[in-house]
């Protein structure tokens, strides 16, 4: 990937509501570092786009990272979802029936037009290939983001969809009713997203690669920037975001029936995710 430019490439690897964009904003602040978001996340592309990353999605990616940048530019980055170029993308990881009008549309029409214009087996070939050609290539680096508390993911997750509210940059948060969870859409949620994580450590145990967690991205900010900065071989600098976090409720109010949740994972490896 590094071949042609001398810049160090390198991938934020993890799922929605982990602090990605919060990640992403901060090292944008940063005057040796470009970054770039999903770059898969097809159902916002415009058609044209879209059509250029299903016929092509490994061309679309190097047109798209992988060009020329501005000379004092050391690093550039991008960010893959656990379920970027899958079908579980296709399916999304929650029920999205209760979606918000206008994203329930924006979705129902991507799959259509996925569903009339691409057989499935022609897309797994090409997905697949992506992702091979990703973890085949050593050269670039892997920030691994992940939040040790999957329960505060979901949950920021369906409110996410119910809102079409992915980020904010108001200092007041969007104030939004609890959400009923029901045990075994937990039970399917976190372990789908388990065996993402595991997944991604084998696929990419080559790379070079470091492990960010949401919780220390908030608490311990300037530490834990300063190691992603020496990871990318970037000088530290100070850097500052605009973005503010969504969800502060404890989740004891952010979801409605949390305590016959907590009697249900009661001695599970879930457990922890309950106070």
């Amino acid at each position: 990937m590094n071949s042609n430019l001398n810049v160090q490439h390198f991938m934020i690897l993890g799922s929605a509501r982990t602090g990605s964009n919060l990640l992403l904003s901060l090292l944008s602040g940063h005057p040796q570092i470009k970054t770039y978001g999903e770059v898969f996340n097809l159902d916002t592309l415009p058609e044209e786009n879209l059509r250029e990353a299903l016929e092509d999605p490994i061309k679309f990616f190097l047109q798209k990272v992988c060009k020329a940048h501005r000379p004092e530019i050391a690093a550039v980055g991008f960010k893959m979802f656990y379920d970027h170029l899958t079908k579980d993308y296709l399916q999304k990881p929650v029920d999205v029936s209760r979606a918000a009008p206008r994203l329930h549309e924006k979705l129902t029409e991507f799959s259509r037009f996925v569903e009339d214009n691409y057989p499935w087996e022609i897309l797994d070939d090409r997905f697949r290939a992506t992702w091979e050609f990703l973890r085949a290539d050593r050269s670039f680096k892997v920030i691994h983001l992940k939040r040790r508390n999957m329960l505060y993911t979901l949950v920021s997750l369906k409110k996410a969809f119910s809102t079409d509210q992915w980020w904010s940059l108001k200092s007041s948060p969007q104030i939004t009713p609890p959400i009923h969870l029901e045990p075994e859409e937990c039970c399917r949620y976190f372990d789908k997203l388990d065996n993402f994580a595991t997944e991604a450590d084998r696929a990419f145990a080559d790379h070079p690669k470091i492990d960010v967690t949401y919780e220390d991205l908030t608490a311990k900010q300037e530490d834990t920037l300063q190691r992603i900065f020496m990871f990318l071989n970037v000088p530290c600098a100070p850097v500052t975001t605009r973005m503010k976090k969504q969800n502060l409720a404890p989740l004891r109010e952010a979801v409605d029936n949390y305590d016959q949740l907590k009697r249900y994972f009661r001695e599970t490896r879930w457990d922890i995710f309950f106070e």
